[in-house]
């Protein structure tokens, strides 16, 4: 028996819902996008002040936390979360879909009126191809988001039909990734794009978008600013803001600053302390949103890079000897402990019971004593010059630093430049570091295939990190995790997250320390209410200047 979702909408409210920020219906968001800028009127820039980790702007290998918030300015994809919420998926160029009794066959219907920025018509065509040429990038980090799809055809110019390698529960919000972004296939083509393999049009993207988004990247010149203008030929409903600028500031003071100073009209990097300086400001205010960042730590199982970090007793020990209190009042106000990898607000959730499972000197001496190192040993701890949510890693390091000095482990914390720690993790060279994890899309699922145990073409993102092996010892792992990736009824499904978190604490290379809210501020003489959505940050789209 087939399941049907009709979107029953006539075609005026296709216009009057679907027509703005890519298509999907906006709920009580008075951020909504307005008309162009006419005859006689200024034309508006906005600017955004923030620390982000952008490495590219090609959507078939964005893999940061920052990422789709350029992605969803720039291009639209089938499905796209709904504003203001956490990860709900909502229809954006896809109007209805189907899917077959075996659950991994998805028919999609497509609306028939985008186009490029570029002028070409958006078809089934395209999303096609943009499939195929992801799934031709094994290298690229947004392929672990599109390998569930086994092969996808375009049966006519409006129609597009997914056959998945397993059921998968999470399809719709997976969709809502930038690995589902749709490309202009023939502008990408002139410029090295393939879906066959061998594609080197990375370099190109790098530059400037071919999407069909209500704004085209102008320009981005790395750890300054990113440039956006908008598109004259977007197909939905015209913002009033001509450009963006997104202007990296490392420095929360200094954003702070600039924002009284009407410098930048929207700054990122506060936490609920940094906060404070803001409260009281003329045309100034700030607010919060939900998110699913969490900052953690990740030990190598790799024993060449440290023997006595590698060793599963120590990586117990110390997560043992962390004072978990120490790191909330560090994160701030609406900052928890996740028990582990699976965040609060995700199926089955469980959030780290600090009076029974928080900090346990004895017993962590006494593991590493069991592992073998009662004197301790000295280790580096690797931190970027980056932040979580306003609290900088290095001073999460300093802090690990000062609680692992208490079971006689040296740390010697080196600082380096974001992407070089990057680099790095990707590579699997560091034996210890600081890390933060925002999802790629808001489903248990993004954190199963990134944290289970898993290496080479077939493993998972930390595992490979890591160095985590599969197997026989942790097999269950899977067990639960394929159950929890197919289940539909979601009491059941959180039943068996809770399972997999239970057994995933028994033995695992991480310390997850926090999950935070994100904290922002806008000048109100400037904008209209800023919207935030934890997978695309500032909904750019959504924007209204006055």
């Amino acid at each position: 028996m087939k399941r049907t979702l009709s979107l029953l909408l006539t075609a005026a409210m296709l216009l009057a819902l679907l027509a703005g920020c890519g298509g999907g219906t906006k709920g009580n968001v008075q951020g909504n996008v307005q008309g162009n800028a006419g005859d006689g009127e200024t034309a508006k820039t906005i600017v955004i002040g923030g620390q982000s980790d952008l490495i590219t702007l090609d959507p078939g290998h964005m893999y940061e936390p920052y990422a789709n918030m350029i992605a969803y300015a720039a291009y639209d994809m089938l499905y796209r979360v709904k504003s203001g919420t956490l990860g709900t998926p909502e229809p954006s160029v896809a109007t209805e879909y189907t899917v077959d009794e075996t659950g991994t066959v998805y028919t999609f219907k497509l609306r028939e009126d985008v186009v490029f920025a570029s002028g070409n018509p958006l078809t089934a065509k395209d999303v096609v191809w943009s499939v195929n040429r992801v799934l031709n990038m094994k290298e690229s980090n947004a392929y672990t988001n599109i390998k569930i799809v086994a092969k996808v055809e375009a049966p006519d110019d409006y129609t597009v039909v997914f056959t998945l390698t397993q059921p998968d529960a999470s399809f719709l919000v997976k969709l809502t990734s930038n690995a589902y972004c749709i490309l202009d296939s023939e502008l990408v083509k002139q410029h090295g794009g393939s879906d066959a393999g061998g594609d080197t049009a990375q370099e190109w993207l790098d530059t400037t978008s071919a999407g069909s988004g209500p704004y085209i990247i102008d320009s981005w010149t790395p750890q300054e600013q990113l440039v956006l203008k908008k598109n004259p030929n977007y197909w939905g409903e015209s913002s009033n803001i001509d450009t963006i600028i997104f202007r990296e500031m490392t420095s929360v003071d200094a954003q702070i600053t600039a924002l009284q100073n009407g410098d930048v009209d929207i700054i990122l990097g506060l936490n609920s302390e940094t906060a404070k300086q803001v409260e009281g400001m003329e045309n100034v205010t700030f607010t919060t949103g939900e998110t699913a960042m969490m900052t953690f730590l990740v030990m190598s199982r790799d024993a060449s890079l440290s023997p006595e970090m590698s060793n599963p007793l120590v990586q117990k020990a110390v997560r043992l000897a962390l004072d978990y209190e120490g790191y909330l009042t560090l994160g701030g106000e609406g900052c928890l402990v996740p028990l582990n990898f699976v965040q609060d607000g995700f199926s089955g959730g469980m959030e780290r019971d600090l009076s029974t499972q928080g900090r346990d000197l004895e017993q962590a001496k006494a593991l590493m004593a069991e592992a073998g190192y009662p004197d301790g040993f000295t280790v580096t701890l690797t931190c970027a010059n980056n932040n979580s949510e306003g609290l900088q890693w290095t001073t999460i390091a300093q802090k690990v630093a000062q609680d692992l000095a208490e079971i006689n482990i040296t740390v010697n914390i080196e600082t380096l430049e974001t992407t070089m720690v990057y680099e790095k993790m990707r590579q699997g060279t560091m034996p210890f570091y600081v890390m933060f994890w925002s999802p790629d899309y808001y489903d248990i699922n993004n954190q199963i295939d990134a944290f289970l145990p898993g290496t080479g073409d077939t493993g998972t993102a930390y595992g490979n990190r890591t160095k985590w092996e599969r197997t026989a010892d942790n097999e269950e792992l899977w067990t639960l995790g394929d159950q929890v990736k197919v289940e539909t009824d979601e009491t059941k499904r959180a039943e068996l997250s809770q399972q997999l978190q239970e057994l995933f604490e028994e033995d695992n290379p991480f310390a997850f320390l926090l999950q935070h809210p994100k904290t922002y501020a806008y000048r109100t003489d400037r904008l209209e209410d800023v919207t935030y959505n934890d997978l695309c940050k500032i909904e750019l789209c959504e924007l209204v200047a006055k």
